[in-house]
């Protein structure tokens, strides 16, 4: 079971959003880069934990081990920057139009942008109020970080290649649940109260999926 600062944490950081659709007018375009931006969070901390792990009865340590995740982070560097730049063209073309696009695709330049290219589209689509509650979902998730994996030791006893697959499901699951949402809340005119429900929709699936997550390995 994750611990309660963990949650409470989560829970804290999913209620910003509400309040910039309340009260700043944030658009669907908005909520979107936003839960985008989350989802490179969570990599990066599943980069952490790949180059931290000991494995089953620390059979990831020593010299080869070494080798082993430091050539397992590299390819999940790659495979999930990809996945993340692609996600962010995608984000930005469907719910933000030819502006957003052209302020997004400036920054996409050299032979690595197709891997590394979703940094560029953060720095070029989260100001302001919206590039704080990213900071924001980033401290979050490094408080569960901190108290799970660090303090509790959680997931340091898997394999690198088995963590780097385990970002992919929650991703996945809501990759989804924000294009039904997102797309929902555009058809029907983004009103205030539809993306309050999408903000609420995408905490309940995130709490879900976090509680899902930090269960007892023999419970899962």
């Amino acid at each position: 079971m994750s611990t309660p600062w963990a949650i409470g944490s989560l829970l804290g950081v999913n209620m910003v959003p509400l309040a910039g659709v309340l009260f700043l007018g944030w658009s669907t375009l908005d909520l979107m880069l936003l839960y985008w931006f989350e989802n490179g969070v969570i990599g990066l901390f599943a980069l952490l934990k790949i180059l931290l792990t000991r494995g089953r009865d620390g059979d990831a340590t020593g010299v080869a081990a070494g080798f082993e995740r430091l050539f397992v982070a590299g390819f999940f560097v790659l495979h999930y920057g990809a996945f993340w730049t692609v996600h962010g063209l995608f984000v930005v073309v469907l719910f933000g139009g030819a502006g957003a696009a052209d302020a997004a695709f400036s920054p996409m330049a050299g032979p690595l942008w197709f891997f590394f290219g979703g940094l560029g589209i953060a720095a070029a689509m989260l100001r302001g109020a919206l590039l704080l509650t990213g900071m924001g979902l980033l401290v979050s998730h490094a408080v569960s970080f901190i108290g799970n994996v660090l303090q509790r030791g959680e997931d340091l006893d898997r394999p690198p290649k088995e963590l780097m697959t385990r970002p992919y499901g929650r991703v996945v699951v809501l990759h989804m649940t924000l294009i039904i949402g997102g797309g929902l809340t555009m058809l029907l005119g983004e009103p205030v109260v539809g993306l309050a429900l999408f903000v609420m929709l995408k905490t309940a699936v995130d709490l879900a999926a976090h509680l899902r997550s930090h269960q007892p390995r023999a419970t899962q």
